[in-house]
């Protein structure tokens, strides 16, 4: 996404949000029709957003070259700081509650949503169950993630041990999937063009009922996210490089400084992958750490989604009533991980994977979902700073060739 599209995009949202609001105050109690609209946009997402996660894991799988020494070390920085956002995301969650303050919150535990939710246990063998699917086709049409990650992978590494073969049909999968993930990413890029039709909406409804109750209750959710990903971005990374003694915190942010500024302003971790990639040369970071840890860790490093999709999943429990368990919290950060795999790159990638987490877990959250939209423009923009600085860590965490200068190819 260019800088204009960017700028034009929020300009879209900012207006929404007015035209919302106006709206609201007009029509009052009849605009809640066009909370319909929230919904629709949801289930739209949701329908879209597993195929993309299928594509997504087997197109990283598939098309990543890599030798299995440097993508040891990269998995190892990659679990540490995937363990760590989780438990952020979680340790904020259960400490300050803030799901348990949403008016909203209130309303839905009086409804028939709080009581399917509750039917639904979460535990580790149910997180087993739903890993093994029973025929190729049901983690489709069900949506579950977890069998449609285990598919994937088992497919991707399948089609990766004939790479050697060269023969044309091993090309023609690969294309295939690479094909599937281009076609599955352009759909959703068409929907997230809606998003700002489906917050003024959702806005309108919001004030039009309640007036400025549910945004305003917002504000702590909002509040604590961003305070989560400021702990991984400026407390948790900057720790890894004090360690690793390659380059010091101050090298870091001056060059940290162009890809952070743009990844903020664009909401997209992998659109700044170019000056992601001048950043690290400028540091002396080889090009096969500036490849493992960027190019790769664009698809695979995220932990901005990660930590905000933990916490998501905790506010909405909180806020439907329900009351998780240790075991239960560990099963969801599970699959927070396996749903953030290769989602990093796409508009609006929290929001999407938040939605199909919650309809694995059997949450029906057509109600909140659709409010918790209203502020994710903001929370998501942090999403890719974090994201941005975690690709720049681990790049430098993982190189162990001596220092060296020359511009990277993004191809």
């Amino acid at each position: 996404m260019s800088a204009g599209k960017a700028i034009r995009s929020t300009a879209y949202i900012v207006v929404s949000i007015v035209v919302g609001i106006v709206v609201g105050l007009i029509l009052q109690k009849d605009a809640a029709p066009l909370g319909s609209v929230g919904k629709f946009y949801i289930d739209l997402i949701k329908a879209v957003a597993t195929p993309l996660l299928f594509f997504a894991i087997l197109d990283a799988i598939v098309s990543s070259e890599v030798r299995w020494k440097s993508a040891r070390r990269f998995l190892g920085v990659v679990v540490i700081n995937t363990t760590i956002a989780a438990t952020i995301g979680l340790t904020i969650a259960n400490v300050f509650k803030p799901g348990k303050h949403l008016v909203l919150g209130a309303q839905v535990q009086n409804s028939s949503i709080s009581e399917i939710a509750k039917s639904h246990k979460v535990n580790i063998l149910g997180f087993i169950e739903n890993l093994l699917p029973k025929n190729i086709v049901e983690p489709f049409a069900t949506s579950n993630i977890l069998s449609v990650a285990f598919l994937a992978v088992l497919i991707g590494c399948a089609l990766r041990s004939f790479k050697n073969l060269n023969e044309p049909w091993v090309a023609d999968w690969e294309r295939i999937v690479h094909g599937g993930y281009r076609l599955s990413e352009k759909v959703i890029t068409w929907l997230v063009s809606l998003t700002p039709l489906a917050i003024g909406a959702v806005i309108a409804k919001s004030v039009g009922e309640n007036g400025f109750a549910h945004l305003l209750e917002l504000i702590p959710y909002v509040g604590f996210v961003i305070l989560g990903l400021c702990i991984q971005t400026f407390i948790v990374y900057p720790i890894w490089l004090i360690i690793k003694k390659r380059v010091s915190l101050r090298d870091f942010w001056r060059e940290a400084t162009p890809p952070v500024l743009n990844a903020f302003g664009i909401n997209s971790s992998l659109a700044t992958l170019p000056l992601t990639l001048k950043a690290l040369d400028n540091l002396g970071i080889s090009k096969e750490s500036s490849r493992m840890g960027a190019c790769i860790g664009t698809n695979l490093n995220n932990d901005g989604i990660l930590l905000y999709e933990a916490f998501g999943v905790i506010i909405v429990s909180q806020a439907i009533g329900l009351d998780l368990s240790l075991s239960s919290q560990i099963t969801i950060a599970l699959m927070c991980v396996l749903t953030a795999l290769g989602i990093a790159g796409v508009p609006e990638a929290g929001i999407i994977s938040l939605a199909i987490i919650l309809g694995t877990l059997g949450y029906s959250a057509d109600v909140l979902l659709p409010i918790l939209l209203t502020v994710d423009w903001i929370i998501a923009r942090m999403r890719s700073v974090t994201n941005v600085v975690a690709d720049m860590t681990t790049s430098i965490v993982i190189d162990d060739h001596p220092a060296t200068t020359g511009l990277i190819s993004v191809s």
